[in-house]
């Protein structure tokens, strides 16, 4: 007997697939797995609800009909679905899916012999519904090789991979790898990207967010971190393949998931593998950890490279570039400006250059200034200030998105006062306040009890018991706001 997955409102939804697998290749070897690949989740999409069209070993005019008909079916649908497994094509940063019987050696036979994926977009973003793609097309592809041969002084416009296409509002566009890479074609019947659809698509309350999530660390895991899927999305809602069970989710631990989604997607972007130091201190085995590894590691090889070219070494004397400079170190959490220290920019960089492990001469060059430029801004930022006159007071912040911002608001709560302490923390770092009527002290940590302990221990040298008053993480997940007068 089956036994459906579906709840009443997923049954509601009219839901239609299109499903292609393209093995049989005429003109180049024979791929492994496609056709596996499109009638394994042809299946498992049916068992979930989807009204699904399928393709295997399709020619040129096989593939136009069958597109013709999904095209038909989606009139009315709330979801649809393409999969499509096989070669693709980058040309000019465009999408091209190639039939079997595709014979590719100029522009000309790709306008003609292969389909725009353009089209198929266009097709489903006509109307106003859930709108998904899965593109398992990235592999090793001798269309692309012969095709950039022939074109000589062109060729660079044939592409390794996919290029990532825009998506539409609603719409969701996930690679098998990432875009301009090459996946792998698999060992066993189903390629790593499928494999890992299949195993995770009918995970009741699972969402497509989170599905993606899922997808992308077991294909970690397959390809040993050579393989990491992508996706592109403007989706404005929450999309099940299998909608939650009644009484699933809810309390404590989806309020701690968001918070690391929002870290992550604070830092998913950045080039400096502080932040995924970040991360992975504070979830070592949150949902994004495989791939904080990889960008970590990239990232720290790529820092890690010397600038020697006479270009990269050449000082900075354009006032503009000299701003932007400081303004970057000043964001890395460096102090390139003091009224009382005519080397504060000196004595600065050589603090980023020991941290980046290059040679510490302190001199801003255009090589330097390139460096900061890859590394990006830091965040989130939080920020205490403290007044240590005879009325102290202090001002904390968190969650900004620089620290210029961070410690604006944080003086800004400060009042009046001049706040000339300041401390400035990024990521999942945290800071204390400790206060006494003899001593204060400000420490930062990498979590807030241990700030706070730190915070204690510094300040009860003082002879007099002290308190905390204020203390924060930068991401803002759990503050104290006892006030500063005593």
């Amino acid at each position: 007997m089956a036994v459906s997955l579906l709840s009443p409102a997923a049954a509601a939804e009219r839901r239609v697939a299109l499903v292609i697998g393209n093995s049989a290749y005429k003109q180049v070897p024979v791929l492994d797995n496609p056709a596996n690949d499109a009638t394994d989740l042809a299946a498992k999409l049916g068992s979930i609800g989807f009204d699904v069209v399928r393709g295997i070993d399709l020619d040129y005019s096989g593939m136009r009909d069958i597109i013709r008909r999904f095209g038909d079916k989606m009139a009315g649908a709330d979801v649809a679905l393409v999969f499509y497994a096989g070669h693709g094509l980058q040309v000019a940063g465009k999408n091209y899916l190639v039939p079997i019987d595709a014979k590719i050696s100029n522009q000309t036979d790709v306008d003609l012999a292969t389909i725009d994926m353009d089209l198929i977009l266009r097709a489903m973003e006509a109307d106003n519904r859930t709108n998904i793609v899965f593109l398992d097309a990235c592999r090793d592809n001798p269309f692309a090789q012969k095709l950039a041969a022939n074109l000589g002084t062109r060729s660079a416009s044939v592409g390794r991979g996919l290029a990532q296409a825009q998506a539409a509002v609603g719409t969701l566009i996930a690679y098998s790898t990432q875009p301009g890479n090459v996946a792998l074609d698999g060992q066993g019947r189903n390629s790593p990207f499928t494999s890992a659809l299949l195993k995770n698509i009918d995970t009741p309350g699972l969402s497509l967010g989170d599905t993606m999530i899922a997808v992308r660390n077991d294909v970690l895991q397959q390809t040993n971190g050579q393989q990491v899927p992508w996706d592109h999305s403007s989706m404005t809602g929450q999309f099940y393949f299998v909608p939650p069970v009644p009484g699933q989710g809810g309390g404590a631990s989806d309020a701690l998931a968001k918070l690391e989604i929002a870290f992550w997607s604070s830092i998913k972007d950045s080039k400096n593998p502080q932040l995924f130091d970040a991360y992975l201190k504070r979830y070592p085995n949150g949902a994004f950890a495989d791939i904080a590894k990889i960008n970590r590691d990239q990232y720290k090889a790529a820092n890690a490279r010397p600038i020697d070219e006479p270009a990269q070494s050449t000082p900075i004397s354009d006032p503009g570039m000299l701003g932007e400079l400081r303004d970057r170190l000043y964001e890395l959490n460096f102090d390139p400006d003091s009224p009382t220290d005519r080397n504060a920019l000196r004595t600065a960089i050589r603090e980023f250059q020991q941290d980046s492990n290059l040679p510490q001469t302190g001199v801003p060059t255009e090589g330097l200034l390139n460096r900061l430029r890859e590394i990006g801004g830091l965040k989130p930022w939080g920020t205490i200030v403290f007044s240590s006159l005879a009325d102290p007071s202090y001002g904390m912040s968190w969650g900004h998105a620089s620290r210029k911002a961070a410690v604006a608001d944080a003086r800004k709560k400060c009042g009046s006062t001049k706040c000339d302490v300041e401390i400035s923390f990024f990521g999942t770092s945290c800071a204390a306040l400790a206060y006494s009527e003899r001593k204060f002290s400000i420490v930062q940590r990498d979590q807030l009890q241990r700030a706070k302990d730190a915070a204690l221990d510094d300040c009860n040298k003082g002879g007099k018991t002290c308190r905390i008053i204020g203390a924060a993480c930068a991401d803002g997940p759990e503050q104290s706001t006892a006030t500063a007068k005593n």
